[in-house]
């Protein structure tokens, strides 16, 4: 049963449309900036917002009974553009992450987050409760170990990261109990407290207490301690099988100034970038680093830096409180959802566009390394954008229909 218009989260679509103006606005400056190349990226953007708009009105519109009875297939769909990638798809940067359509590059990657959210989503709120939520645990890290491995080894460091921290935001909003969560998480700890011994034991005693009170099992936390330890002492093999560029970025975000021309020129410009706008920002089309070309990749990965330099602390506040308004309505919307599927999806968009604004703001002011994930709405990009067009149109459905059992 369709319902009435005025059911739709006016905030949220708001705060979307105001995204895709500022980053139109952000891509025009660097655009000007880098010449009559980047100009035709401008244009290019302003299609894809277009298209984009069209795209998030028509799923706005669609039943979310219909997109539920879809999400696996859409699912195994994703997994086969992932394989078609692999084998057909252009290297770019030492990078095999598109396909090419011709007047369109399509990255499959952004596409399969949609794909893998509806497949997690189904899954979750499907899952019979007799059959143990050990199972739906196993059966999730399953779903989403399959498109990380596929994208890692693309490779996309930055995209296949953000698959299982979305499934773990998921699985706590789908009543998986916080035990099982921890379990999952143990591996990251592990390998991120590594390469402290004083920091990892602190890191292990604090889980261990933690996995005591959440479940007390005294097999599952020996098994838990086996794990942590085998982990910790596996990291440096680990180490020796990531990229060169990717050892380089996670060297750079621990020591930026040790190679300032080097692998650290996008982590300094960008911090200078950032810092440099003030309050108020150096106004628009007058950012030193942005229209001096100091900054790279200014219209994809650093494009906050290149908006905040520009607005400065106020801009960048605004930016910030339009995607908390997406966040604060999509949670509610969430919570107040009758349909356990309604709720993932919308638990699940919130959770990624949470992420992964986390992990764009924190690589430009270099709290993380480098990591390639775009800023959603604002970075240059026509696979990134209609991607998240869609997915704002998943939002704006469930918020018409979230009284639908």
């Amino acid at each position: 049963m369709q319902r009435p218009l005025w059911g739709l989260d006016l905030r949220v679509l708001g705060a979307v449309i105001v995204l895709t103006l500022v980053g139109l606005i952000a891509n025009f400056s660097t655009s000007f900036a880098e010449g009559a190349l980047a100009s035709a990226h401008f244009y290019r953007q302003l299609i894809w917002v277009a298209a984009g708009l069209v795209i998030m009105v028509i799923v706005a519109a669609v039943e979310i009974r219909y997109i539920q009875l879809f999400a696996s297939l859409a699912y195994g769909l994703g997994i086969v553009a992932l394989l078609a990638v692999l084998v057909i798809g252009q290297t770019q940067m030492g990078a095999k992450r598109w396909i090419n359509l011709g007047a369109f590059q399509l990255q499959p990657s952004e596409a399969v987050k949609i794909t893998t959210l509806l497949g997690l989503a189904r899954l979750i709120s499907g899952y019979p409760r007799e059959a143990g939520r050990a199972g739906l645990t196993f059966a999730a890290l399953a779903m989403t170990i399959v498109p990380t491995f596929l994208i890692l080894i693309e490779p996309d460091l930055g995209t296949a990261l953000v698959f299982p921290m979305m499934m773990f935001c998921m699985l706590g909003w789908g009543g998986v109990p916080l035990w099982h969560l921890l379990l999952i998480a143990l591996p990251v700890i592990a390998v991120i407290t590594s390469w402290n011994l004083t920091l990892h034991a602190l890191a292990l005693l604090g889980l261990l207490v933690a996995l005591f009170l959440a479940s007390r099992r005294w097999l599952v936390i020996v098994i838990a301690t086996v794990a942590f330890v085998a982990l910790g002492a596996a990291t440096p093999a680990l180490w020796n099988h990531l990229h060169p560029y990717q050892q380089k970025r996670l060297l750079t975000f621990v020591n930026p100034e040790a190679d300032p021309l080097g692998s650290a020129y996008q982590i300094i410009q960008s911090k200078i970038a950032v810092g440099s706008g003030g309050m108020t920002g150096k106004g628009f089309l007058s950012g030193t680093q942005t229209q001096l070309k100091f900054l790279p990749e200014g219209h994809t990965d650093f494009i906050f830096s290149a908006w905040g330099e520009q607005f400065g602390f106020l801009g960048s506040a605004l930016v910030l409180l339009l995607f908390f308004t997406i966040f604060y309505q999509g949670i509610r919307l969430a919570a107040r959802c009758h349909n356990p599927f309604h709720s993932l999806v919308a638990a699940g968009i919130v959770s990624l566009l949470t992420l992964q604004v986390l992990l764009n703001m924190f690589m430009t002011v270099g709290l993380l390394p480098v990591t390639g994930v775009p800023l959603p709405f604002i970075s240059y990009g026509g696979s990134s954008l209609l991607t998240w067009m869609t997915m704002a149109g998943l939002l704006l459905g469930v918020s018409m229909r979230w009284r639908e059992y």
